[in-house]
């Protein structure tokens, strides 16, 4: 929704050029219970890590979709570098960066602030393919939602 559009706004301008970006959200997606801010810096961790995988340009594709338990699922791909799978089983270790071959941050915080919102995320990477992160959101209707009261 309008919380996916603010965060790649800047990046869209900022890679124009070099970065092919195609936003897929589904219309009507059910309200998320999410804390913007977390939520927020989450998807910008993530879209950093991708643009980093790409500095020779590339295609970022974010989709957003409700699943069939009621949640949101939001998906960012990238056609960057990739990561073999010793770097993806680190790949949520506080301060692992993999910078070096270009594939931006740990992404620590991404998982901590998605956990803390009751949402799940999950990461699958071919080494010179690119990466795809999918980040799993509650949302007001879900039917299995994460967070206890």
């Amino acid at each position: 929704g309008p919380e996916v559009a603010e965060v790649l706004r800047p990046y869209e301008t900022g890679a124009e050029g070099t970065v092919a970006f195609a936003r897929h959200i589904q219309p009507d997606l059910p309200a998320l219970l999410i804390d913007r801010t977390l939520i927020g810096r989450a998807l910008t961790n993530v879209v950093d890590n991708a643009l980093h995988a790409m500095p020779g340009g590339g295609s970022l594709t974010v989709r957003g979709a409700a699943t069939p338990a009621g949640s949101v699922e939001l998906v960012v791909e990238d056609t960057g570098v990739g990561m073999d799978e010793e770097a993806l089983a680190r790949l949520f270790e506080p301060y692992f960066s993999t910078k070096a071959v270009g594939t931006g941050l740990g992404l620590s915080i991404a998982r901590r602030n998605v956990e803390l919102n009751g949402g799940t995320i999950a990461v699958t990477s071919e080494r010179g393919l690119g990466t795809r992160v999918s980040i799993v959101l509650p949302t007001v209707g879900d039917t299995h939602p994460v967070i206890a009261d």
